[in-house]
């Protein structure tokens, strides 16, 4: 944000939990920017309404984001179109939300997204909606890969700029240098996730699948049709080609 001189403005978070622990608002909430956290834990919820009691600019509120919903509770909420920065993490169907933001022309001008960090590209990954799911992500089924965050997103005028674990972090095009030369999708993710010398210690819950990293496309496809077995006809996949 610093780079593209915004020092101010206005932030949505989706899914903010306790607004606490793992947080990536609460730096800025603390230096006076406004915005809107959502988040559905009646729990969580709690803890967020109590330590954001002193954040008089940041609304709050508690509901279930759909992507039948998203467009209406911006909309309710008097979101601006060009806001600041959206930070997406509801561990499930963040692409078909994410796609819809864009769709009903909200443009954030950063965009920080989680994506399945144990799904590597060429792989394009992502879950499908269903009102009747209770979502888990101790079984890796859940969000999307980050080929399929980043090619929703560079479709929509968004630069891939980097990936930091398991955050994908995309730039409005308009607001960059246009002579900036940035990295492809696999060196993106080998960057900032499967080359991180600390990642097994980060992620010590996905050493059940690392072995994607190191196969080819086919054999990972059918590795992982094999591993969301139970969840067939719930997903889109296929290897997305250049």
């Amino acid at each position: 944000m610093n780079n593209l001189n915004i020092n101010n403005g206005y932030i949505v978070d989706v899914a903010a939990g306790d607004g606490y622990r793992q947080s990536c608002t609460l730096g800025f909430f603390k230096k006076n920017w406004e915005g809107l956290c959502i988040e559905m834990n009646p729990a969580r919820f709690s803890i967020l309404s109590f330590l954001y009691q002193e954040f008089s600019k940041v609304n709050l509120l508690k509901i279930k984001v759909t992507p039948l919903n998203i467009h209406l509770i911006l909309e309710a909420n008097n979101i601006p179109k060009n806001f600041d920065l959206l930070n997406l993490d509801i561990d499930s169907y963040d692409l078909e939300i994410m796609s819809k933001i864009l769709k009903e022309n909200f443009r954030p001008k950063v965009v920080s997204m989680e994506i399945n960090e144990k799904i590597p590209p060429p792989i394009f990954f992502n879950t499908k909606y269903d009102e009747n799911d209770d979502w888990t992500v101790e079984d890796n089924f859940y969000g999307c890969s980050i080929t399929a965050a980043a090619d929703v997103l560079s479709r929509n005028g968004y630069i891939i700029e980097s990936l930091q674990y398991n955050n994908l972090i995309c730039l409005r095009k308009d607001l960059t240098n246009e002579s900036t030369e940035y990295k492809n999708i696999k060196t993106i993710y080998n960057e900032g996730y499967k080359n991180k010398s600390d990642r097994t210690n980060l992620f010590p819950w996905n050493k059940n699948v690392d072995c994607l990293l190191n196969m080819e496309a086919s054999e990972a496809m059918n590795f992982l049709d094999k591993h969301f077995y139970n969840y067939r006809g719930k997903y889109n996949m296929y290897i997305k080609k250049d």
